[in-house]
């Protein structure tokens, strides 16, 4: 009963109440998957992401949606945990290869941990998807510490396989 109380309330967007719900249902029902991802994505939004990382890693145990590990990968590259970022990303992208978006992101903190031909292969299946990351992707190589930077674009397009 809780948990479909809060997904209308989620649905139609009554955020404050739908979040306490969540809160409601994790607490009666410590096995919901489906709670804790809710929970956990809510308050990684609010900016909590030290309280959303519990939640999010008892949301990957089982048969998780890519959703959940893809969350519990932002949780931890906004932990600077580099390493189980790309452990999460890499299992989201396991299971929806398709998502561009995680394989930016992977580039982005394998970067981070200095691994530039993994992060530039992240970059390429990026990119190979969706052709219009092509900017975040630049961006992101020349502004971290361990980046690159091409004066030509070509040269890059040209790098990432387009």
């Amino acid at each position: 009963m809780l948990i479909e109380q809060a997904r209308t309330l989620d649905e139609a967007g009554d955020r404050a109440q739908a979040l306490d719900l969540w809160r409601q249902v994790t607490l009666a029902d410590p096995l919901s998957a489906e709670a804790a991802a809710r929970l956990g994505r809510m308050l990684f939004e609010d900016g909590m992401p030290a309280d959303a990382a519990p939640l999010l890693e008892r949301a990957v145990k089982g048969n998780a949606p890519a959703s959940a590990w893809f969350d519990l990968a932002l949780v931890r590259q906004d932990l600077h945990d580099h390493v189980g970022a790309a452990a999460a990303y890499r299992k989201a992208l396991e299971i929806r290869p398709d998502n561009a978006e995680a394989a930016v992101n992977l580039g982005i903190v394998l970067q981070e941990v200095g691994d530039m031909d993994a992060a530039i292969e992240a970059y390429r299946t990026a990119y190979e998807q969706r052709a219009t990351t092509f900017g975040i992707i630049a961006m992101a190589l020349t502004s971290a510490p361990h980046g690159k930077l091409w004066i030509d674009r070509e040269t890059l397009k040209g790098l990432l396989g387009g």
